[in-house]
């Protein structure tokens, strides 16, 4: 068997074999939850130190009746469970639609590997927003300045924009491998499902963080 390390890497250079090696290892769910606590604990970090050194969301404004100085505030705590809650309700969707193309994984199956596949796909987020957040709180960035920069067409612009859109085509890649590999779906049920369950995770994600 692997070691986490080993599936938490592999995920990202050889996600299929990670994959099928992951749902042969009774410790598969555990793995799980471990790979997303990783990815909301340092994204609760992210919105402390954004929090720490004023910022607020401007681009996007909140969906939520939350005023915007204080929406990221109460992002530290509702980021956790919105995570997790997205989380278990794109592998529920994924499960209920790979039903229809006769899959044959459990749902602790799909939620094994979508732990994995949403943690590695958001670390490339992770690259701007936590060492930005980071300077943010130990007053070396302006954040509400800055927050004018990536709003500007300049090359920080191009470095956050070119992170999301690698996270968001990850974390689509990785969930229909993901899918794939733990209902035995065939390439084109597979890439649906994926598809499908990517939207609704980063749908609904988007609806509670900025």
């Amino acid at each position: 068997m692997m070691t986490f390390k080993e599936y938490y890497l592999g995920t990202l250079f050889r996600p299929r074999r990670t994959f099928e090696a992951l749902l042969a290892d009774t410790r598969r769910l555990k793995f799980g939850v471990l790979a997303l606590a990783i990815n909301a604990a340092l994204y609760t970090l992210v919105y402390i130190f954004l929090t720490a050194g004023g910022g607020a969301p401007s681009t996007f404004m909140p969906w939520l009746a939350v005023p915007a100085d204080v929406y990221y505030s109460f992002n530290r705590f509702w980021l956790a469970p919105s995570m997790f809650g997205c989380w278990i309700l794109a592998a529920g969707v994924a499960q209920l639609l790979s039903r229809l193309f006769s899959g044959k994984g459990s749902f602790e199956d799909t939620l094994s590997v979508f732990g994995f596949g949403i943690t590695i796909a958001t670390l490339f987020a992770l690259l701007h927003d936590l060492p930005d957040s980071t300077l943010g709180a130990l007053g070396l960035l302006d954040l509400r300045e800055y927050e004018v920069v990536l709003n500007s067409p300049t090359i920080w612009r191009a470095i956050l924009l070119s992170l999301y859109s690698i996270a968001l085509v990850m974390l689509a890649v990785l969930l229909i491998k993901g899918v794939g590999v733990a209902q035995r779906l065939k390439r084109g049920p597979a890439i649906l499902v994926g598809l499908v369950a990517a939207i609704v995770y980063q749908g609904v994600f988007f609806i509670f963080n900025r």
